[in-house]
């Protein structure tokens, strides 16, 4: 089977084309760059993701089977810069790839998406069926995406994707923060974060989890949610920073660090699906994160 991943690039990206490759899938990544270190069984394009002609000829010369749709800017502060940029790029791109599989009769889309589509909720587990409330524009180019996706006229599913975190992953995030803040200085001191509320889940687990529910002919569902299984209160994540390094100074006051204040997201559908769950509890992952960030 041959898989087009748009957004080859980057953390998962980069990791799903290698695993895709790995259990025997043709792989073609595209992605406006391509990744330092490349995976021998990957065959790498570089283009823009609103190409309408580039992709085209990808789909006719490679005869794609499956689209994975993983491009964009994926940070929601960066939003706030150039919001007409984003919108662009996020809901274009994955405009255009629509279109261009319905041309060319392409069997499934897949469409990674965020739990920022889910808003700040109150709900202690946020499942599937729970309204869309975006509240910032990065959910909002989310949400835009996933009604084109379901209402393409494709096989398609949308992947909800919790804070990915783990190896590979160098931008902002609340794991990292503090883990290369402890690395470089030595101690944290910060105004406020302790009040924060996520759901992480692992880059490996993120990966598998992606592949599983892509790799099958059709699902049950048009949508899955794809996170740790809990939500994480940012005082656990310094309570094992503070494990890892016993000797550092460690102050970090109340509030949150300007993310949604997301609910549990919910795996029960895709453990009932496709029998996935995550492996890696968060202080696995900070362990495994820690030993990556030491030598890079």
């Amino acid at each position: 089977m041959s898989t087009l991943l748009i957004g080859g690039n980057g953390l998962i990206g980069t990791r799903l084309a290698s695993y895709l490759a790995d259990h025997g899938e043709e792989v073609i990544s595209y992605s406006l760059h391509t990744p330092g270190k490349k995976h021998p069984g990957v065959q790498y394009v570089q283009g823009d993701v609103t190409d309408y002609g580039t992709l085209n000829m990808l789909l006719k010369q490679h005869r794609v089977d499956r689209i994975i749709h993983n491009a964009g800017v994926s940070h929601p502060k960066m939003f706030l810069d150039n919001p007409y940029k984003i919108y662009r790029t996020n809901v274009s791109g994955v405009l255009t790839s629509l279109e261009s599989a319905r041309n060319y009769g392409v069997d499934r889309y897949v469409y990674i998406s965020s739990g920022a589509v889910y808003g700040n909720v109150h709900y202690d587990v946020v499942d599937e069926t729970i309204p869309l409330h975006a509240e910032n524009p990065y959910g909002a180019t989310k949400v835009a995406c996933e009604e084109l996706v379901r209402n393409y006229g494709l096989d398609s599913v949308s992947l909800r994707v919790g804070f990915v975190y783990g190896p590979g992953r160098v931008n902002e995030c609340p794991v990292n923060m503090i883990l290369s803040a402890l690395l470089k200085d030595g101690k944290v001191d910060w105004a406020h974060g302790s009040e924060q509320m996520l759901d992480f889940i692992y880059i490996e687990d993120c990966v598998e989890a992606i592949a599983k529910i892509a790799l099958q002919n059709h699902n049950p569902h048009t949508e899955y949610n794809v996170g740790g299984g809990e939500v994480i209160p940012y005082m656990r994540i310094i309570k094992k920073a503070q494990e890892l390094f016993p000797h550092a100074p460690i102050h970090v006051g109340s509030g949150d660090l300007g993310y949604d204040n997301l609910g549990a997201l919910s795996v029960r559908r895709a453990f009932e699906d496709f029998g996935w769950k995550p492996r890696f509890s968060i202080e696995q992952g900070m362990e495994q994160y820690l030993e990556w960030l030491k030598k890079n």
